[in-house]
């Protein structure tokens, strides 16, 4: 999904008025319910008026398109001269996604086995928008069914671009750092660790939270448990002290 599409299409559902559950497909609606009220609904309708759109008798833009998902011929036939004018009027191709709402709600959802995520629908609505732009050049009556077979097989192929690229993963232990220490203390003698803390290389609270997570082998986890203080807030001080006490190695010659 490119940025200017995705900021297009964000822009419908970034309400901070919307409740958590709230759908992409039923955002969609509410900014359109939004934008019919008042003079900017008036406005909408006179520009569907200047386009010789049949409204079917409706008074509002929401109206318009809760109407237009009907699959009576005639409301078909509205939707596919809707789409012809898509590319001139984005509030056009707002009216034209909710009025698809259920048919593209369906695709995504022959797409995810019945159990379609959020951002499959999001890439639906996508790639309706991308097909709605171009639906002008079509002739009546294959409008419609290019928008909703575009969104199906280019969606489809970015799942599995996606698939592709996807890595598995696991859940990480708080002790995994245990068995893979930062610095290796065996090649450093008790005089070299003592020489750091008198020199102040690092302190001597340094150099014992060192030896009880690399040393004996407990998991910071553990200590932080044992000591009160928080899991983070440990392995930050032991990364720092580490990086210090591995300088201070190098330049004594010890490792490399």
């Amino acid at each position: 999904m490119t940025d200017s599409l995705g900021t297009f299409m964000n822009s419908y559902w970034s309400s901070q008025d919307m409740k958590p559950t709230s759908t992409p497909m039923s955002l969609l609606a509410h900014d359109l319910g939004v934008r019919s009220s008042g003079s900017p609904g008036r406005d909408l309708i006179q520009r569907l008026e200047n386009y010789c759109l049949d409204l079917l008798g409706t008074t509002s833009p929401l109206e318009f398109a809760l109407l237009l998902q009907s699959s009576e011929v005639q409301t078909r036939q509205v939707l596919e001269e809707l789409l012809e004018w898509t590319v001139v009027d984005d509030d056009f191709l707002l009216i034209a996604l909710v009025a698809l709402a259920q048919e593209l709600e369906l695709t995504a959802s022959r797409l995810c086995r019945g159990y379609p995520s959020d951002d499959t629908i999001s890439e639906v609505l996508t790639q309706a928008t991308v097909a709605m732009r171009r639906s002008q050049e079509l002739a009546e009556g294959e409008r419609v069914e290019f928008v909703l077979g575009h969104a199906f097989s280019r969606t489809r192929s970015e799942q599995r671009r996606l698939a592709r690229h996807n890595v598995p993963t696991i859940r990480i232990p708080y002790d995994c750092d245990v068995e893979e220490p930062e610095v290796e203390l065996e090649g450093a003698t008790l005089t070299l660790l003592f020489t750091a803390v008198e020199t102040r290389v690092i302190s001597a609270a340094d150099l014992e939270l060192i030896n009880k997570s690399r040393g004996v082998g407990k998991s910071l986890r553990n200590l932080a448990d044992e000591s009160g203080d928080s899991y983070l807030m440990l392995r930050k001080r032991r990364s720092r002290a580490e990086f210090k006490l591995r300088q201070h190695m190098r330049a004594k010659g010890v490792i490399q």
